[in-house]
């Protein structure tokens, strides 16, 4: 993309604020926003405005890795539901989440996952034992987990073409905001970053 995804800024604000607030708004708590050491001056600072959120610092390689360090970062809670939204996806509609949350609450569906137009996406909710796995080692990816389970998943046709959001490269943005060229929130300075 040409800067760190938590950084780009769409719809006038980074993509870390608008993930957190559209997750406050849906009532989860706490919000564990994974990041790179790199980045982590500047979105703690952008996270002020949502006391929910806490930042983890992980240099990690993959998403399941680095919901392996979002897990670490909390208590474990074997009955919470966790929404597990990637950061290069675009925020999805307020209802969007309250339809997964709702689903995984029926006593049969562990996993809720987001459909638009036949195509699976993100966010996807599951009951926090579920995703035990990944505390406990397993090495596999979230979709292999997943799949291994298909008997406890509801998957939830939605009207948000957000849900299919995947904002890897410059033209993926194009695609989903034309016209937009991909813009950072611009980088701290050296002494607010040291704390001088």
């Amino acid at each position: 993309m040409g800067g760190p995804k938590a950084l780009l800024v769409v719809d006038g604000q980074p993509l870390v604020t608008s993930h957190a607030r559209r997750l406050r708004e849906a009532g989860c708590r706490p919000i564990v926003v994974v990041v790179r050491a790199a980045v982590a001056p500047q979105v703690r600072e952008m996270l002020n405005e949502t006391p929910e959120a806490q930042l983890c610092v992980a240099d990690t390689t993959s998403m399941a890795a680095s919901l392996v360090a979002a897990l670490g970062c909390v208590r474990p809670r074997p009955g919470r539901a966790v929404v597990v939204s990637p950061i290069d996806t675009l925020p999805v509609r307020l209802a969007t989440l309250a339809a997964l949350l709702a689903a995984v609450t029926a006593p049969d569906v562990h996993v809720a996952t987001p459909r638009y137009q036949s195509r699976g996406g993100h966010p996807i909710v599951a009951r926090e034992s579920v995703l035990q796995a990944f505390r406990d080692g397993y090495r596999g990816t979230l979709r292999e987990l997943l799949h291994g389970i298909e008997a406890q998943r509801r998957r939830l046709d939605l009207d948000d073409p957000e849900v299919v959001s995947d904002l890897d490269t410059p033209s993926d943005l194009v695609a989903r905001r034309p016209g937009l060229v991909p813009e950072f929130v611009a980088p701290m300075p050296l002494t607010a970053r040291d704390g001088a």
